[in-house]
């Protein structure tokens, strides 16, 4: 993989691949901050190669300064050249968000008229370290295929739909992680609506009296016919905050499969074993189902559409994956903040530019590059 990339960093193919970057880098650099001198590195676009080098290639700081020298980009030391990449991370965010809202667009998934948008976070590890000290939060557009929006913060920061920028029309799938009523009250008001797995007390819910409701007692209440329940069902609901009920939800209910619930309930069990706890039979009993809120009307999407769209989420999951085995994301470096900051931001970067190029059909013709000014902007 590295061989690849150190033949895109090269003077023979940089030229090419510099048509897939931004094109206003010296405003990008003036705006972030992150390049001011030009001693050596005379310009944005020399010292994104450079951090490039060091981000994509894993190459020590020493090796950074001997590869710049070997490439003509100026005599530096490693000094010189840890200096430069912890003063440059906020141009390198800068760079990789100018990337990210160049993204193309497509129609919606589904017969939904909205963009759906997965949400999830991944974290990353400083060397030595046995904790999170980084987390990465990302919103994936499942019409493009494509991470359209990414958050960078230690390794406190909390998981919560806040983190990516939501718009009237947006619906947000995520996992339990993000289960806040807040949260999910926010992205309401905002216009967006959501699919969000909850836990059977994380949320809590009334019903259409403004009684408290509870997901357990709907999902295994005495039914009126004999048979075998549904696999999913749904009901109205409301956030407790809603008290005068202007934003009905609907709380979807999915029975698992009988190997589903036991791998569930083997799980939970091995976690209190290693606590040195006991898992209450509520615990147990609600690992044979998935809750689901959601905003989605029943007249628009049925719960079994919702259910499986749900499972669509496992896309974000997948990309972070593909990061971490084909760019080694996770595979920090640096203790340094600044420095750790820039290698990320160095991956983000090479993550970005992978993606448009695989899918700009134009990148694999004969004459290699885009003919017009810029990248085709959309693939119709």
């Amino acid at each position: 993989m590295s061989r690849s990339i150190s033949a895109l960093l090269s003077s023979a193919a940089w030229e090419d691949l510099t048509a897939w970057l931004p094109h206003d880098l010296d405003a990008l650099a003036a705006k972030s901050g992150g390049f001011q001198r030009r001693r050596a590195i005379q310009s944005p676009l020399e010292f994104l190669r450079l951090a490039l080098a060091y981000g994509l290639l894993d190459l020590s700081l020493r090796s950074v300064a001997a590869w710049s020298a070997d490439h003509g980009l100026g005599q530096l030391s490693d000094v010189a050249v840890l200096g430069r990449l912890r003063r440059g991370w906020p141009f390198l965010e800068a760079v990789f968000q100018a990337m990210l809202t160049r993204q193309v667009a497509a129609r919606p998934v589904s017969d939904l008229p909205r963009r759906v948008r997965l949400v999830d976070a991944t974290t990353l590890s400083a060397p030595g370290s046995t904790g999170a000290d980084w987390r990465l939060h990302a919103s994936y557009d499942l019409s493009t295929g494509t991470v359209d929006a990414v958050e960078l913060t230690d390794g406190r920061g909390a998981e919560h739909l806040g983190r990516v920028p939501l718009a009237k029309g947006d619906l947000v799938v995520a996992d339990r992680g993000y289960a806040r009523e807040v949260r999910i009250r926010e992205a309401l008001e905002v216009g967006a609506d959501v699919l969000v797995r909850i836990g059977h007390r994380a949320v809590p819910l009334i019903d259409v009296n403004g009684e408290e409701f509870d997901p357990m007692k709907f999902a295994t209440r005495r039914r009126s016919r004999a048979g075998r329940p549904p696999r999913t069902e749904g009901v109205v609901v409301y956030l407790r905050s809603d008290s005068q009920r202007a934003r009905p939800l609907r709380l979807v209910v999915v029975r698992k499969a009988a190997g589903a619930t036991e791998r569930a309930q083997t799980h939970i069990n091995r976690e209190a074993q290693r606590r040195g706890t006991q898992p209450s039979a509520r615990t147990l009993a609600a690992a044979r189902f998935v809750f689901l809120l959601t905003s989605i009307p029943a007249s628009e999407a049925d719960e079994t559409a919702m259910a499986e769209l749900y499972r669509l989420r496992w896309q974000i999951e997948l990309a972070f994956k593909r990061w971490k085995s084909l760019l080694g994301i996770d595979q920090l470096r640096a203790d340094d903040p600044n420095l750790a900051r820039a290698y990320i931001y160095s991956k983000l970067i090479g993550v970005v530019l992978a993606d448009t190029i695989a899918r700009q059909w134009r990148a694999f013709s004969p004459y290699g590059v885009p003919l017009g000014d810029r990248p085709m902007a959309r693939l119709e």
